[in-house]
């Protein structure tokens, strides 16, 4: 796969290990380095099918990242990467709470925080996840980016500094909590449960009906919080997919 750049061309926006654009014909894809610790390319496919698919991850291979990750994905939306010779990588569990009801009230003060720096959000998510799971500037972005409308919650520490985060993005049927983040020397204390809380009703607020998530399938207190908060765990999870040289 790695070879099939050198029979297809592709236009390419921006420098690696930046975030690029990808293009040929009407097809479109951005890629990014997964975070600032593991080095393979995160690749978005916008436009496209696995003919394209193959051509963006020789490009990046070829460019140095030494594999390629998809998105989270359901079983209906992985066949073009399948046939681009991408292969199940880690499951994610699927989460859904109905919004019918506004929810218990935080414990906490949560407040929106749009102005809040992104190094001050990137430094509790440093902290809270392992190495893989970390966002980078551009995964925090990505997340934000992800829905038309979209909104940051923090809860603040003595200093006027974040020590909790999350991040909700609004649709208009369904919306989704993208992270939740607590510093690790503030967490057992219920703040991801005042932020999930918080979250809930933001995204009630907005006309949603239905609030999805997705974490790993082995965090399991986080799915013990969530379904705390009212959370089912869906039968079938989203995958990443993977392919490497």
């Amino acid at each position: 796969m790695a070879l099939a750049d050198q029979h297809v061309y592709l236009n390419q926006r921006g420098t690696w290990p930046g975030k690029i654009t990808l293009r040929r014909g009407w097809a479109r894809a951005e890629a990014r380095p997964w975070n600032d610790v593991e080095p393979m390319a995160s690749l978005r496919l916008l436009r496209g099918g696995s003919s394209f698919l193959e051509a963006c991850a020789g490009r990046l291979m070829a460019l140095g990242a030494p594999g390629v990750i998809s998105p989270p994905l359901p079983s209906s939306a992985r066949r073009s990467w399948e046939q681009a010779g991408f292969t199940t990588y880690v499951d994610l569990a699927l989460m859904r709470k109905s919004l019918d009801e506004a929810g218990s009230a935080p414990d906490h003060l949560v407040v929106e925080n749009a102005e809040c720096p992104l190094e001050h959000l990137l430094a509790i998510d440093t902290a809270a996840f392992p190495p893989f799971w970390r966002f980078n500037k551009e995964g925090l972005e990505e997340a934000m980016e992800a829905t038309s409308r979209s909104t940051t919650l923090t809860i603040q520490g003595s200093d006027g500094n974040p020590i909790a985060y999350a991040v909700v993005g609004f649709g208009s049927a369904i919306s989704y909590l993208q992270r939740v983040a607590v510093a690790p020397e503030w967490q057992g204390h219920g703040m991801g449960r005042s932020l999930i809380r918080v979250a809930t009703r933001k995204a009630r607020a907005t006309g949603a009906k239905v609030l999805l998530l997705n974490t790993q399938t082995d965090n399991e207190p986080a799915i013990k919080l969530y379904e705390d908060e009212g959370f089912v765990r869906l039968p079938e999870p989203l995958t990443l997919l993977h392919c490497c040289d």
